[in-house]
């Protein structure tokens, strides 16, 4: 996997010495499979086991599904082209982001194994589209409107999507500002990440899969300018449509891994993003701040929410 280049602003330590704030891990999603036209029985439901403190690899998804340090893929990194530096996002690695959907670049469209390269541009389009649906639009984030997003996944997998969201499941895909803080409405998200994909077999089936490991930095509108950070690595999954069940064609995902930083530990464990609220300390030293920003951190750390 293609390093990311260096951050101008790692040198900068100063934001992340100021105060120590709340991490938390993200909960694994489940995920279901998809199964061959006539299979009997219902689809399998494997369940991605999270520990506390830790989301590292592991559970019952199967070789296929075992989350890959670098996926034989092609590639793309966000450029880290400066935006306009803000109050907000001064001194950290957010800085030089790109600013909402500009940050979410996709890589070249070419032929794999059972998928054409216009198949191949397709999906990653929709990816692109519910990537932006799910952590960047308003009815999202603060309508809690979720149906333009469910609506982009096969019929199968929306009733566990709407069983997520009425519930607090979601947070590791989908993104709902708590109504007890306002964005500021001056600043879009910084969004920076990398897309891979590549063909693989999942249950017998040939199955495009596509990787998005993004970090997403939302500002909000207070007098200390606090920040709040989603750090999420989703698989998504496109199974050929020869001999599939009409309900599992189209667009799956799972399984996830994702961590938040900088956030109110109440309000994300109710599925709700806030910042760390005023004079809220760690309960005890957590990782560098500013490393969490970044997409190549590891999304295994050490919680304390």
């Amino acid at each position: 996997m293609r390093e990311d280049p260096p951050d101008p602003f790692e040198q900068l330590s100063g934001w992340a010495a100021r105060t120590e704030r709340k991490v938390k891990a993200g909960r694994r999603l489940r995920w279901i499979r998809f199964l061959p036209a006539g299979a009997v029985g219902l689809a399998a439901v494997a369940v991605l086991v999270f520990v506390i403190r830790s989301v590292s690899t592991g559970g019952d998804a199967g070789p296929a599904d075992d989350i890959e340090a670098a996926p034989p893929a092609i590639s793309v990194t966000t450029s880290p082209e400066a935006a306009a530096r803000t109050d907000a996002f001064a001194g950290t690695a957010a800085a030089g982001y790109p600013k909402g959907a500009a940050g979410i670049t996709l890589p070249p469209a070419r032929a794999v194994p059972g998928f054409s390269a216009d198949q191949v541009q397709a999906a990653l389009g929709h990816v692109r589209a519910a990537m932006i649906a799910g952590r960047l639009d308003e009815d999202m984030l603060v309508g809690h409107k979720t149906g333009r997003f469910v609506a982009m996944f096969a019929a199968n997998q929306r009733q566990m999507l709407e069983k997520d969201f009425a519930g607090d499941g979601f947070d590791t895909y989908a993104t709902w500002i708590d109504p007890a803080v306002k964005l500021d409405a001056r600043e879009e998200p910084r969004v920076s990440g990398r897309v891979t994909y590549t063909s693989v077999k999942e249950d017998g089936i040939q199955t495009l899969r596509v990787t998005t490991n993004f970090v997403w930095v939302y500002a909000f509108d207070r007098a200390d300018k606090p920040l709040a950070v989603v750090h999420d690595e989703i698989r998504w999954r496109f199974p050929s449509t020869a001999d599939l069940r009409a309900g599992d064609q189209g667009m799956w995902f799972g399984p996830v891994r994702a961590y938040n930083a900088l956030i109110d530990c109440a309000a994300i464990k109710r599925g709700l993003l806030a910042p760390t609220p005023p004079g809220a300390g760690a309960a005890g030293p957590i990782q560098d701040e500013d490393a969490l920003l970044r997409a190549d951190h590891a999304l295994e750390i050490k919680e304390n929410c």
